[in-house]
């Protein structure tokens, strides 16, 4: 996957699929079939003593997603990633904010959770966890149909299993329905996992890093499958992901997270040439390029061991949380969270660098070449 950072492109992304944070006004665009407006995750831990802390694991988030466009959600681990999914997926309930489905708030009985779960659909990272062990393939999908298709009789639940898994590229059907999981390599398992969610006949999927755990000779082939699954379903995905190769490869936009908030957001196109946030420029500039040579990767992570670890969630630092990690970082980072600046075309980035005018920087020079830059500064200088 890594040549596809720079072998590959895709169709130019408009602005249909949006994300925005709590500062940022509502697109007048209609249509969203799923969306979560300036929602917030906090989670309550108990630790040694009985003592109890807050995560602040999801802080003001909004996400919309549109029919037949594909969102990728980016970030390291621990970025809030997977609990905004989650989020989506009804599997956690917002502290703050509301999640609507097609402009109506989403309620919380038991018959009105099942409509919505048969629109909307996770798939989750680990496709050898995903599957009952003990039941076949047959089993795993017929409850699926069974649960969400009751008016299917068992002769239609069979002739349906027959055809979602030759949609998934599962063939002979009657072969792997037979199945049981242990039978099976990950990347079929993966698509009995997708397989199961078409069941259900969902408006929108929330792929939850659905490929990372796939051998790297298979990624492309189960990306594929889901853009067939977009073009021909128009279908509404949330892609999340921690490789910017695969984002770029498969999706419209692009959305960064960083601790627990999101910092860019924008066409895939503008943000991969010429991000608008330090940490996106880390992100880019940490994926595998074979173009590199030996002397440019031995300069780009000269620094690699002074970047240091993602904030706490429990304390996180005041201003940007990027800040204690940021070799651009000034006086109000540390201070103030940084305001939205709108870049145009649907691209926006939150960083003081732009109220400061000093948004050439990010261009102008790469995150080692800053960090070594910052070194050689006097403390207090910047």
């Amino acid at each position: 996957m890594s040549d596809l950072l720079h072998g590959v492109t895709g169709e130019e992304a408009g602005e249909e699929v949006s994300v925005t944070d709590r500062h940022g006004a509502p697109s007048p665009d209609e249509g969203y079939v799923l969306e979560a407006r300036d929602v917030s995750k906090h989670f309550t831990v108990r630790g040694t003593l009985g003592r109890t802390s807050v995560v602040r694991a999801v802080e003001h988030a909004t996400v919309r997603l549109k029919p037949g466009r594909i969102l990728a959600l980016v970030g390291e681990s621990g970025s809030g990633k997977t609990t905004l999914a989650r989020m989506l997926a009804r599997f956690h309930e917002p502290t703050e904010g509301e999640i609507l489905l097609r402009g109506e708030p989403v309620r919380g009985s038991r018959r009105e959770r099942r409509a919505y779960h048969s629109e909307v659909q996770l798939i989750f990272q680990d496709p050898f966890g995903s599957l009952n062990p003990l039941h076949r393939v047959r089993y795993n999908l017929d409850r699926a149909l069974r649960l969400h298709q009751p008016q299917l009789d068992r002769a239609g639940r069979d002739r349906r299993i027959t055809e979602l898994l030759e949609r998934v590229s599962l063939t002979p059907a009657a072969e792997f329905a037979a199945k049981f999981p242990h039978e099976l390599s990950g990347g079929q398992r993966q698509r009995v996992v997708i397989a199961r969610a078409l069941a259900v006949e969902p408006k929108v999927l929330l792929g939850d890093e659905p490929i990372s755990m796939l051998d790297v000779s298979i990624r492309l082939e189960m990306l594929n499958l889901l853009q067939r699954l977009r073009a021909e379903d128009g279908l509404a995905l949330l892609y999340i992901t921690h490789d910017i190769a695969s984002a770029r490869y498969l999706c419209d936009e692009i959305a960064v997270m960083y601790a627990g908030q999101m910092v860019e957001s924008g066409p895939k196109e503008e943000v991969i040439a010429a991000p608008q946030h330090p940490y996106t420029k880390l992100l880019i500039e940490s994926s595998p390029d074979p173009e590199r040579g030996v002397e440019d990767r031995e300069a780009l992570f000269a620094g690699a061991d002074e970047l240091g670890e993602p904030p706490s969630l429990i304390d996180p630092p005041a201003g940007c949380r990027f800040h204690p990690r940021c070799p651009f970082a000034m006086q109000e980072c540390r201070e103030q969270e940084p305001p939205r600046t709108e870049l145009g075309g649907g691209h926006w980035a939150k960083c003081w660098l732009h109220t400061k005018g000093r948004a050439g920087e990010l261009a102008a020079t790469t995150h080692a070449e800053a960090t070594a830059a910052r070194r050689r500064t006097p403390e207090g200088a910047s």
